[in-house]
């Protein structure tokens, strides 16, 4: 029996998290489809794609400063190259990620007569659309074959105007190759964790003022990432005295090597859409505290179980749950181990890989 076609649809290739997904999902759906990528943009792609993957992008540069008239006929580009696309592959199911691609794709996907999947990767209530895209959202949204988002949170909000049973939640998976250099030998330090774009969403500096308020003479807190918040969050150490023992290791390739030695992950934000870093720090068994935010830690961590969970912005509490953890060792090993088999379990590629394919098996009977 020949191949089922089936494509891919998000705006770009380059670094990000609904690009990791759709990176992972096509390298594992290759075993069993002929796959195509459609991008909106020309972009080298920035995790390793099976080289069986086709790849079709609709124009070359990205530009957020253009007329309303060069907007229109870009949106016309758009959905006449993604036709295109759609009808020289001969695609049977297609799947857009995001937005701006679910758009896109709903007119030259009706057109063809194809099944279409659109997936929000974001919290919506946190990331907000204007009135002329509330209302497309909603109507196209409303007429296309599956939504898929990543929590019960976002899953309640779309409700509302999508069919509950046209919805499905599906969570992400870990990545692959990230999994690969898990080093349960690795030896561990005093570290303190925190992976993430320094900005005010992320929150860093409930971390930063939390960690200087406790004995922290043996331990050293870790930020991976970059942002707009750095330089503050530099001079807010430095305004407390604590700068010597707090490391801004910047965006690093090696991410592993922290995952592998540090002893306790925290994460701070406000909100979230599902928290790929939490996800992460729990499969390499890192006891996790978190703040319970909107979308995602709660799905993820059992209170008291497996990790802990603090309200938004409660520093003192914060304070609380790291000074415990810091000092029971045998605390971090019990959820570092309960952690890392909940993930193990439910957010491998092949058990996500099987939740997708339930979907498109049934739109293609």
């Amino acid at each position: 029996m020949p191949k089922k076609n089936i494509a891919f649809i998000i705006t770009s290739l380059e670094s990000g998290g609904a690009e990791r997904v759709v990176s992972e999902l096509a390298n594992t759906f290759i075993k069993d489809y002929n796959v195509l990528i459609i991008t909106l943009y020309k972009c080298s792609p920035f995790y390793k794609l099976n080289e069986e993957i086709s790849l079709e992008y609709c124009t070359e540069n990205y530009s957020s400063e253009i007329s309303v008239f060069k907007k229109f006929n870009l949106h016309y580009l758009f959905n006449k190259k993604i036709y295109k696309y759609l009808r020289m592959y001969k695609i049977d199911i297609a799947a857009s990620f995001m937005f701006s691609s679910n758009i896109y794709s709903y007119l030259p996907s009706k057109l063809l007569k194809i099944p279409l999947i659109i997936s929000e990767r974001s919290n919506p209530n946190v990331y907000t659309l204007n009135k002329y895209n509330k209302i497309l959202r909603k109507l196209i949204y409303k007429r296309t074959n599956i939504l898929v988002v990543q929590t019960e949170y976002i899953c309640n909000y779309f409700s509302k105007i999508v069919n509950e049973s046209n919805i499905e939640i599906i969570q992400n998976p870990l990545s692959i190759e990230l999994s690969k250099k898990k080093k349960p030998s690795t030896a561990k330090t005093n570290t303190i964790l925190n992976v993430g774009r320094l900005d005010s969403n992320k929150s860093q500096d409930l971390l930063i003022k939390a960690f200087a308020n406790i004995d922290n003479s043996a331990w050293k807190l870790v930020f991976v990432g970059d942002g707009a918040k750095r330089k503050d969050y530099e001079k807010l150490t430095i305004d407390l005295g604590i700068q010597n023992n707090v490391i801004f290791a910047g965006n690093i390739k090696n991410i592993e090597h922290y995952y592998n030695s540090s002893k306790i992950f925290v994460f701070t934000s406000k909100s979230e859409g599902f928290p790929n870093a939490l996800l992460e720090a729990m499969y390499f068994e890192l006891p996790c505290i978190s703040t319970n935010c909107s979308s995602g830690p709660s799905e993820l961590i059992t209170n008291k179980k497996n990790g802990v969970l603090i309200p938004v912005n409660d520093q003192r509490q914060l304070e609380k749950e790291l000074e415990l953890l810091m000092s029971k060792p045998d605390l971090q090993l019990e959820y570092g181990k309960k952690a890392h088999k909940k993930v193990s379990e439910n957010n491998n590629i092949d058990a996500i890989y099987s939740k997708w394919n339930n979907i498109i098996l049934k739109l293609l009977q």
